[in-house]
């Protein structure tokens, strides 16, 4: 009878931990799709040019968000639904940050012409039926004299 129970226990023993391991290594795979989902880069750009920051090129979206957070200034915010057709823009300023093109077709923005007051944190967010994308830029404002020194220090490594 004894034997009985110390088999009965090895075999819960055994299906506890194949469900610990299916369990872990499915908040792994979770894990990965999050890391995939959100991209984040550092952006260097003159003074005086033009750049245009993209999204996700998911094309199903429902709702697109730009988030930017410059130096001193509050949260700007723009956005737009694709169930109504409608932007939305909350303390934004700078009328040289604009959507790159009808935010219905492209969901990228762009600065022209890029000065030294948009250096700061840039960031799209994308909800669709497949799950919420983000992608992030930091952008690096450089004057003239300091886009040759970026240039080297990058191609040097």
């Amino acid at each position: 009878m004894l034997c009985t129970w110390k088999t009965s226990d090895l075999q819960l023993l055994l299906i506890l931990t194949v469900f610990l391991v299916a369990a872990l290594s499915m908040v792994g795979k979770q894990n990965d799709s999050k890391r995939l989902a959100e991209v984040n880069s550092s952006q260097p750009v003159r003074v005086d040019t033009k750049i245009v920051l993209s999204c996700h090129p998911i094309p199903t979206s429902v709702l697109v968000t730009w988030e930017i957070i410059l130096r001193d200034k509050p949260l700007c915010t723009k956005a737009y639904r694709s169930d109504n057709n409608v932007t939305k823009e909350v303390n934004c300023t700078d009328k040289r940050i604009t959507w790159a093109f009808r935010p219905d077709q492209n969901s990228s923005l762009l600065i022209d012409p890029v000065a030294i007051t948009h250096d700061g944190y840039y960031r799209c967010l994308k909800a669709t039926p497949d799950g919420n994308f983000h992608r992030g830029y930091n952008l690096q404002v450089l004057g003239k004299e300091h886009h040759i020194l970026w240039y080297f220090r990058s191609y040097l490594g």
